[in-house]
């Protein structure tokens, strides 16, 4: 991975912070892969690595029209529900741990008091299960089912910004995922890209403002 770039501040600087919440702020990506892995023998069916990664980003209505997709005969939805059942009941009984740095840097921007976001693809029931409580440290969290298009598709990166009164060029997108930062550029935001599960290609990271390692490096270009 390459070296962190320069740490200046950019003219103008950020008025905004946006967070992806899955394989960013918290280890749930990992979670989830024990989980549909688990789950998926249920089914009579067979998950790979090549197969879930294309799920991260997505939403649940991609979700199910890609498993549908993947077999016509597939229950999609009651798949997914038992995928979550497991992900919670045997994975993470005590909940999804946060990813190293979360904590440091949102003191960090509450100290600087810029305004954040959590702009999720997943539907708000499940990722307040998720967050269990850290959604209260945000000014606004956007959730899958809000939006027509999800990620690649920038409008829940415009809606979260919309709800923060900032505009798209103010903000600034942290991200894991390809379909993320494929998002979080076309809304016309810096997006920074901190890989989790999947080591993105060069035209991913093309697109990206930042590649860091992990959300310590984040504090390093942010004002505080």
């Amino acid at each position: 991975m390459p070296e962190l770039m320069s740490a200046s501040v950019p003219e103008p600087p950020f008025r905004a912070v946006i967070f992806d919440m899955d394989g960013l702020m918290i280890d749930s990506e990992r979670v989830y892969r024990l989980a549909w892995f688990a789950a998926i023998g249920e089914f009579g069916q067979v998950m790979t690595d090549e197969i879930f990664r294309r799920f991260l980003g997505r939403n649940a209505t991609d979700a199910r029209a890609l498993l549908g997709e993947l077999c016509a005969e597939f229950a999609a939805a009651d798949f997914m529900r038992r995928g979550g059942e497991l992900a919670f009941s045997r994975f993470a009984p005590e909940g999804m741990p946060p990813k190293p740095g979360l904590a440091e840097l949102l003191d960090h921007l509450e100290r600087a008091q810029l305004p954040k976001a959590i702009a999720t693809s997943t539907r708000r029931e499940a990722a307040l299960r998720s967050l269990a409580g850290l959604e209260q440290r945000f000014d606004v969290l956007t959730t899958g089912e809000e939006i027509t298009r999800g990620k690649p598709a920038p409008d829940i990166f415009l809606l979260a910004a919309d709800r923060l009164r900032v505009a798209p060029a103010d903000c600034l997108v942290l991200e894991d995922s390809e379909a993320g930062i494929s998002a979080a550029h076309a809304a016309g935001m810096r997006a920074v890209l901190i890989p989790d599960l999947v080591e993105p290609g060069e035209a991913i990271r093309r697109l990206a403002w930042r590649v860091c390692r992990s959300l310590h490096e984040v504090r390093a270009f942010v004002p505080g």
